[in-house]
C-alpha cells in the first residue's frame, strides 16, 4: 500500500510568547489519517503551538472532508487548566473551519503519567465538541479502530 505521508511539523516551531511551551507534539499526515507524537505535561503555551503547527500542515496539504487522528503519548499527559481551555478553543476554531477529524484515537500506555485522570477529560472535552474519541494502550488497536471509522477496514 502506497500511503503519501507529508512532512512532520513540530509545536517547538511555532512557539512564541513570554512563557516556554511545556509539551511537544510533533504532526504529520498519513494518507487519511493525522499522526501527532506528543510528549507532555503541557501548558498553555505548548497547545498555541501545537495548533500553529496544525493550521500549517492543513494550510501544505489538505487531508479532505473525512480523516481521523491518532495521537501516540509519550511520559505525561497531563495539562494545566488553561492548557485544556486552550485546547478547547482549538477544538472550535477545527469544527468552525470545517477541519474537524471524524474520529480521534489517544495511545498511551499505561505508564504514561496522568493517563487514567486525563483521558476522561479529553473524552470529555471531544464528546462536547462532536468528535468520537477513544484511548487504547497500543497504536495497532489505535489504527484498526481508525480505519474502520474511516470506513477502510
Amino acid at each position: 500500500m502506497n500511503i503519501r505521508q507529508t512532512s512532520k511539523r513540530s509545536s517547538t516551531a511555532f512557539a512564541s510568547g513570554i512563557f516556554r511551551p511545556h509539551g511537544q507534539v510533533d504532526i504529520w499526515t498519513e494518507g487519511t489519517i493525522v499522526r501527532l507524537e506528543a510528549c507532555g505535561p503541557f501548558n498553555r503555551e505548548g497547545v498555541l503551538a501545537m495548533g500553529l503547527a496544525m493550521r500549517d500542515l492543513f494550510a501544505g496539504a489538505p487531508v479532505g472532508p473525512r480523516f481521523a487522528d491518532i495521537l501516540e503519548m509519550h511520559q505525561s499527559l497531563l495539562a494545566s487548566p488553561d492548557a485544556l481551555e486552550a485546547f478547547t478553543g482549538f477544538l472550535k476554531t477545527m469544527s468552525e473551519a470545517k477541519t474537524a477529524p471524524v474520529a480521534v484515537a489517544f495511545v498511551a500506555a499505561p505508564e504514561v503519567e496522568g493517563r487514567s485522570l486525563m483521558l476522561p477529560i479529553f473524552a470529555r472535552i471531544y464528546a462536547e465538541h462532536g468528535r468520537e474519541f477513544a484511548a487504547f494502550e497500543t497504536l495497532a488497536e489505535a489504527e484498526a479502530w481508525v480505519r474502520a471509522r474511516l470506513g477502510s477496514a
